[in-house]
């Protein structure tokens, strides 16, 4: 008996320490789930790995759930369930419904991996001792962070800038950025700002992280304060440790996270001080907050509504009109929505002319699930947080924790260390050089030092045992680190990235543990076969629908990109005619190839007339495959265009087809000036002169739009056209000649 505990015992401390490994990996790079431009080094390879770790994520979490209902072990609801089950519903029908199904495959396996693995977190988190180890983990992901946002202050971004003025065409090519641009000049404007963003996408995204590492902290030290208080030693190395995350947060100088983070501490102030008030009358009070945050919503609404804009600079003004148009996204795709990371797809069909940029999200979680994945989804998103939330405000469980926390924080560093070391350097790559000072300078300062920044951390925690084993973890403090960051992607989307998705729900699974009259149950012994069949059947839909397909996919395109680079455009093409098969939901194969032979034409078109043809083919397939995406229809209509050219006895009928697709591409983008420049040149030339005089009216009025919001946003600026000054004079002086006559 006592040898079947410690067996037990000991596959449960593996699949926790598995746990940590993908929550330190995750927290260490930035993971890209989305494919954002063609021509970035090893983005596909990027895309797999970030599938990959989500189906670890599950598969892990079927095979301990099976393995705990085989061996008769008790299970313990977490509060996820019933919202779990009902996001899984939503993702599936979403799905179904979505333009881009690769994209929405992708996007519900990272949120339903996270879910999952919090449900399984729940039952490894069996002690208090464990639970610590979590918190310090991410703690200490925070402070690797913080090395990361110095070193970016110090060398990192004068690095990029200098690497950018050297060969701006090189690089903006590289991001998918047309030179000349409007999306040029927020490029540079974002670079020369010199954004702190630690290893996230953006500083707000590492402000909601921080503020997460920032209150896991506070939970986790700040138990022994009123009783070591003499103990200057351990106080300071806490302190310093604390001190630390805050310089991280300060650092991004991202306002919504510092806000957040003062709502947060404001609250938790609130609760050390009137603590047996606030439960006393904690019915009354919640009423009361979520009346005042209603009543805060509607005149925001108001406000908005009233002066088509918000209170707070620009970045207000562009969330308005980003909110605005997921509203008429979510009122069209009510139940289902438009799929996971398919926003951006349909964004284009609801966006104001007036607004300068495009974008994937609509920088606020709860529009970002509701426009993704409809009522459905939003109602299992949001019960997969409160519920567990409204549990861990209840009494916990009695304080139980492991022997020697020392010896545990070992025996779960070391593997995460290694796993830091030998698999993120696969995540976080970059060109060594070839000279041997140069590399071994590269791999010090973007590879060991952070991870010894982690492990100093680590190590700096398990030293006081005081503080670690005789002290229960702040549960309001914990509370008060979601709160933060949910504040915070009320207006932004940092919380989607996958390393602060995992460690959020990581940090509720803990808290939900923490409840003591959890609900359990236990599978008889005719049952425990189902969680098996469950299991299989899992590892069988990772494979088919996701590894094989994405990393088919990402082998071939890869490898086309680089040949197209060395001018073997025919290899690269019979390539990417293979990875079409490979992936049948992925419609970026057929476009990239499509680009490719529209390419070969232009640069020797008597040699490669046939390739127009394949093109339009492969065009075909990618509308197919993404029909709500205008990118495909632009590119068919050049295509035709080029038909006209090649084929000059049948031009009219090109043309007429060019001016079809291209029409198509403005149901899809109708506020696009350059695309209604081309339409309006493609009818004069068809003679048909009423629809010209309307797409070049349109251009114009476009162009004007934005203008005026240009001047607003950008008072000291010199004007930059989206549309172009000769191509705005060219449109007015067409429409003047066609109304003239």
């Amino acid at each position: 008996m006592k040898k079947n505990i410690l067996i037990n015992k000991s596959a449960s401390q593996i699949f926790f320490v598995l746990y940590l490994c993908v929550i330190a990996l995750r927290l260490s790079f930035s993971e890209n789930v989305s494919i954002d431009s063609f021509s970035l080094p090893g983005i596909f390879f990027d895309n797999l790995l970030s599938v990959c770790i989500s189906c670890i994520l599950i598969i892990v979490s079927m095979v301990w759930l099976t393995v705990m209902f085989w061996k008769g072990k008790v299970y313990k609801f977490s509060g996820l369930e019933a919202g779990a089950v009902i996001f899984f519903i939503a993702a599936i029908i979403s799905t179904i419904y979505a333009s881009n199904k690769r994209a929405a495959l992708n996007d519900s396996l990272t949120i339903s991996a996270v879910i999952i693995s919090a449900i399984t977190l729940v039952q490894l988190l069996e002690t208090e001792t464990r639970r610590k180890i979590l918190l310090y983990v991410i703690i200490a992901a925070g402070a690797m962070n913080v090395y990361q946002c110095v070193d970016q202050i110090a060398s990192g971004n004068k690095m990029m800038i200098e690497e950018y003025k050297a060969n701006p065409t090189q690089q903006l090519n590289q991001l998918g950025i047309e030179p000349g641009s409007f999306a040029q000049m927020l490029y540079e404007h974002r670079l020369y700002s010199k954004d702190v963003k630690g290893y996230f996408a953006t500083s707000n995204s590492a402000g909601s992280f921080f503020n997460l590492a920032i209150f896991s902290a506070i939970a986790v030290f700040a138990g022994g304060l009123k009783k070591y208080r003499n103990d200057y030693k351990n106080l300071l190395m806490r302190a310093v440790i604390l001190a630390v995350l805050l310089l991280g947060l300060i650092l991004t100088e991202s306002k919504g996270a510092l806000l957040s983070f003062g709502a947060a501490a404001f609250v938790l102030c609130g609760i050390f001080v009137f603590g047996k008030i606030l439960n006393k009358y904690k019915v009354l009070i919640f009423s009361v907050i979520a009346i005042l945050f209603i009543a805060s919503i509607l005149l925001m609404i108001s406000y908005g509504l009233k002066h088509d804009r918000l209170p707070g600079g620009n970045s207000m003004l562009v969330r308005w009109e980003y909110w605005t148009a997921a509203s008429e996204i979510i009122a069209d795709n009510f139940l289902t929505g438009v799929g996971g990371n398919n926003f951006g797809t349909y964004y284009t069909q609801y966006k104001a002319a007036k607004s300068l940029e495009t974008v994937r999200d609509p920088h606020c979680f709860i529009l970002t699930i509701f426009s993704s994945y409809g009522i459905i989804g939003v109602a299992g998103f949001l019960t997969c947080l409160v519920i567990p939330i409204f549990k861990a405000m209840k009494r916990s469980t009695p304080v139980e924790n492991e022997n020697n926390i020392s010896r545990m924080i070992t025996k779960a560093a070391i593997p995460t260390v290694l796993v830091l070391l030998l698999l993120r350097p696969i995540a976080f790559r970059s060109e060594l050089g070839g000279r041997f000072d140069v590399a071994a300078y590269i791999i010090a300062v973007l590879y060991i030092a952070p991870v010894f920044m982690f492990g100093a951390a680590l190590w700096l925690m398990a030293k006081g045992k005081k503080f670690s084993e005789e002290f229960s973890i702040k549960k309001a403090a914990l509370l008060c680190g979601i709160l933060a960051v949910l504040l915070h992607n009320l207006i932004d989307f940092g919380i989607f990235e996958p390393g602060i998705l995992t460690a959020l729900f990581a940090v509720i699974a803990l808290s939900a543990s923490q409840y003591e009259n959890q609900h359990t149950v236990q599978l008889g012994n005719s049952k425990r076969y189902i969680p098996l069949v469950l299991t299989i059947g899992v590892v069988i839909g990772c494979m088919w629908f996701y590894i094989i397909p994405v990393g088919k996919t990402a082998f071939k395109v890869e490898t086309a990109k680089q040949l197209s680079s060395y001018g073997y455009m025919d290899n690269a093409a019979a390539i990417l005619s293979t990875a079409i098969k490979d992936d049948v939901y992925n419609p970026t194969p057929a476009n990239l190839k499509g680009t490719i032979e529209t390419f070969c034409y232009k640069a020797n078109p008597p040699q490669y007339k046939n390739k127009l043809e394949d093109a339009n083919q492969s065009f075909l397939i990618a509308i197919a495959r993404d029909p709500a995406d205008f990118k495909n229809f632009e590119k068919l209509s050049e295509v035709y265009e080029s038909m006209a050219e090649a084929y000059p006895d049948k031009c009219n009928m090109w043309f007429e087809k060019a001016l079809e697709a291209l029409e198509k591409a403005l149901v899809r983008y109708p506020t696009d000036s350059e695309m209604h420049l081309k339409a309006g040149t493609l009818a004069q030339q068809l003679n048909k002169t009423d629809e010209a005089i309307e797409h070049y009216m349109q251009a114009i009025a476009i162009e004007d739009a934005y203008r005026e919001e240009f001047k607003i946003m950008y008072p000291d600026r010199e004007m930059f056209s989206r549309l172009g000054e000769i191509n705005y004079n060219f449109a007015k002086q067409r429409l003047q000649q066609l109304k003239g006559n």
